[in-house]
């Protein structure tokens, strides 16, 4: 009986080296899982920096478009304003030549008839 008792002893023994070769697999295995996990959060916190990188960047090609946009805007004025001023000034030229060709018809015409 004392071999049979040590025999189930022995067997029992083996099942529990066997189940504690197991739980050390399935430690390890989640050993490595954890260090995969923590190499994707490392490469996530990259993407993210990165990401943040790039709206910080385009934030700042939104404020030098904004400026271009702004610049762009006065520049049309401008131009429109000297385009009114541009014809303002070519009615005054057209009004002056209009009036030194009524002037020029008014000495010829008594050039003409001072000749007669």
């Amino acid at each position: 009986m004392e071999a049979l008792l040590k025999q189930m002893m022995d067997q029992m023994n083996q099942q529990f080296a066997k189940i504690d070769r197991k739980f050390e697999m399935i430690d390890h295995r989640f050993d490595e899982m954890d260090k995969r996990f923590d190499r994707i959060e490392q490469r996530l916190d990259n993407i993210e920096i990165r990401l943040d990188n790039v709206e910080i960047r385009l934030d700042r090609v939104e404020m030098r478009l904004d400026k271009v946009e702004a610049n762009i805007e006065a520049l049309r004025e401008s131009v429109e304003n000297n385009a009114t001023e541009f014809r303002s000034h070519f009615r005054y030229i057209e009004t002056k030549l209009e009036q030194h060709d009524h002037m020029f018809e008014i000495v010829a015409s008594l050039s003409n008839n001072i000749q007669h």
